[in-house]
């Protein structure tokens, strides 16, 4: 797995950790798997910190600027960029701690021959606010983040001591 490339996480995670505050994977239909949402993928450590992108601008623009009143014009939890040629909302807001055990597939465009990507410019501003927020999650015990970090850390962590 590479930072900056993006992945799905499999249904195994979602079940193991779903009073965690994940956004939900997208059920099945008559139309088949969908595979969403997917991550962009920042490695720290043994972890693969997992921030799911949004195809719901809007909504999250909405959000971003409410968020940005109210705090003063400071708010990390929210980045907009283009991904395969389409805007997503990036939430950092939601981030996850995940194995490679966890993930299913990588994000792959042109027959599957090619992992999407985003420009580099972006991916050290998405790399440098999730490092800001590990930081103040591990030095200062400060959580901004909607998903429940402690319980899923513990998890992932036991079943290294146990694997």
């Amino acid at each position: 797995m590479i930072t900056g490339n993006f992945y799905y996480i499999s249904d195994d995670y979602y079940e193991k950790f779903k009073n965690c505050g994940l956004m939900g994977n997208k059920a099945e239909d008559e139309e088949g798997k969908h595979g969403r949402p997917c991550f962009y993928c920042f490695r720290q450590d043994d972890l693969y910190w997992m921030v799911p992108i949004s195809s719901q601008i809007e909504k999250y623009k909405k959000l971003y600027h409410e968020k940005m009143e109210r705090y003063n014009g400071k708010f990390d939890g929210i980045r907009f960029g283009y991904v395969n040629a389409q805007e997503r909302a990036f939430l950092i807001q939601n981030v996850c701690p995940v194995t490679e055990k966890y993930i299913e597939s990588e994000y792959r465009i042109e027959n599957n021959t090619r992992p999407v990507t985003i420009n580099a410019a972006l991916s050290k501003e998405l790399n440098g606010i999730i490092r800001k927020v590990l930081r103040l999650y591990k030095d200062r015990g400060i959580k901004i983040v909607l998903t429940d970090l402690d319980t899923i850390l513990m998890g992932l962590h036991a079943e290294n001591t146990v694997e």
